[in-house]
């Protein structure tokens, strides 16, 4: 018998969207699947379009159950769902996003089954579209840095190399799951979302394979309840508040990660993040947040940068100058 794969999908106001989702599954080819998607707290007819997708699912040999929490958040609704999945395989994709090809599925298991124990996650390639045309506007895919690479704990936590987070591309192992991630709980944010708290754990001392291959659509949208826009000071600081918090207690969790290792890290993020406050201080001239964040550190980064921007603008006038004097 073929090994199951479990589909957690937390969804907030997605009755317009989820029934690509919805259908992308059903379309595919592999025999056993279960999904739970977790409502959080949505406003709209999400309930309705999920619920009408249960006999579909049943008639198709799969299960769809549905699971209604008051608004707390993509983290929470994952943290709940994880304590739910039976399968031997697990995947969470967006409710807004879809899997582009009837196979994706299979191939992302093959590649599992084929794995030893070294390898935690397989994940395959995106198409990027507009939400109102589904027009192609780009793509995820490997780079020169990151072609044939296993290693991607660092390009996760340092957002780095083209790291791509968009969740549904992603498969794991549901065992690597139960020992990297101990009771299945992770960090929680009204604000936070489920990646970096998965990810990390899995990729840190195990490898992720790439299937070099497009198969799965990644929605982009205006409005979106995990891809919002950052516009104003207190929605950037807020972002990078929540960012900050979420790595540094997921890193702390990693339980066969040397305590010397974990601090380095640590430190790292501490001082990539207080950067952060600082950049958006100075560029919307809030003379707290730059006070606040401006440690010897930042300062030292801020004005290398700053230098490095300004050189060829400095030896240009220099020329100039020497250019008038003779």
């Amino acid at each position: 018998m073929e090994k199951l794969v479990s589909i957690l999908t937390p969804c907030y106001n997605g009755e317009k969207l989820i029934w690509r989702l919805l259908d992308s599954i059903l379309a595919q080819t592999y025999p056993r699947i279960e999904m739970f998607i977790i409502d959080d707290g949505s406003m709209d007819r999400s309930a309705e379009v999920i619920q009408s997708y249960i006999p579909r699912f049943e008639s198709r040999g799969y299960s769809l159950t549905y699971i209604y929490q008051k608004n707390s958040g993509q983290s929470v609704a994952i943290n709940n769902g994880l304590k739910l999945i039976t399968g031997d395989y697990f995947v969470w994709p967006d409710s807004d996003d879809w899997y582009a090809v009837s196979d994706a599925i299979q191939q992302m298991v093959g590649v599992l089954e084929a794995s030893d124990d070294s390898v935690s996650m397989v994940r395959c390639e995106y198409c990027i579209l507009d939400e109102n045309t589904l027009e192609k506007l780009g793509t995820y895919e490997v780079n020169e840095q990151t072609k044939g690479k296993t290693d991607l704990f660092t390009d996760c936590l340092f957002e780095q190399n083209g790291y791509w987070f968009a969740p549904g591309g992603y498969m794991a192992k549901a065992k690597k799951i139960e020992e990297t991630i101990p009771g299945k709980e992770i960090y929680t944010d009204q604000n936070a979302g489920q990646n970096w708290q998965l990810m990390l754990p899995l990729l840190y001392g195990n490898k992720c394979l790439t299937i070099e291959n497009f198969l799965y659509n990644y929605l982009v949208r205006t409005d979106s309840h995990s891809r919002g826009q950052y516009s104003s000071l207190e929605q950037l600081l807020l972002k990078y508040n929540t960012h900050e918090n979420t790595i540094l207690a997921t890193i702390d969790k990693i339980e066969n990660m040397p305590v010397t290792e974990r601090r380095r890290y640590q430190r790292v993020i501490r001082l990539k993040y207080a950067k952060l406050r600082f950049e958006t201080g100075v560029h919307f001239r809030d003379a707290k947040t730059i006070k606040e964040n401006a440690n010897i550190g930042v300062l030292k980064i801020f004005l290398i940068q700053t230098l490095k921007k300004k050189l060829p603008l400095i030896r240009k006038k220099i020329f100039a100058q020497s250019q008038v004097k003779r």
